[in-house]
């Protein structure tokens, strides 16, 4: 049985169709309209838990983020490890949590379909970096562009 209704499905080709094809409303990963729609800084709590709750899925790529915290010094090699796998670093969240005076957050993000399954393996390759440089991974976000942009 579908999950889209027979109205949806036409709406996303013709859309797709007008378009030439399905596109990003994110050009950038720094793009300024950028809004979080979905985030957590709970390790323990399943990728597929924190979407569900928040009522999130997208057939266009959004900005997957990762908020890392490193020690100062292994800074600028977590960020070019981070760039092996195509992330950027991107400036600091007013409400990122705070990673402690022995640590120094670090922001990495790339433009991505997400669903639970590629978040999931995400999180685990960014959890794996921070490790690798001393530190850990603090949480991450989904963000998008309004709608009626």
């Amino acid at each position: 049985m579908s999950t889209y209704s027979t109205g949806s499905l036409w709406k996303r080709f013709a859309r797709g169709f007008r378009r030439g094809g399905e596109q990003s409303r994110v050009a950038r990963v720094d793009d300024t309209d950028l809004v979080v729609v979905v985030s957590s800084d709970d390790d323990a709590v399943a990728t597929s838990t924190v979407l569900d709750a928040a009522d999130f899925s997208s057939d266009t790529p959004v900005v997957l983020r990762h908020l890392i915290a490193v020690p100062e010094s292994a800074v600028e090699s977590a960020v070019a490890s981070a760039a092996l796998e195509g992330y950027v670093e991107t400036a600091g969240l007013d409400d990122d949590p705070d990673v402690g005076a022995e640590f120094v957050p670090v922001s990495l993000s790339r433009v991505q379909r997400v669903d639970a399954r590629t978040v999931s393996q995400e999180r685990s390759r960014v959890a794996s970096l921070a490790s690798r440089s001393g530190g850990v991974s603090v949480g991450w976000a989904v963000l998008d562009v309004p709608g009626d942009r």
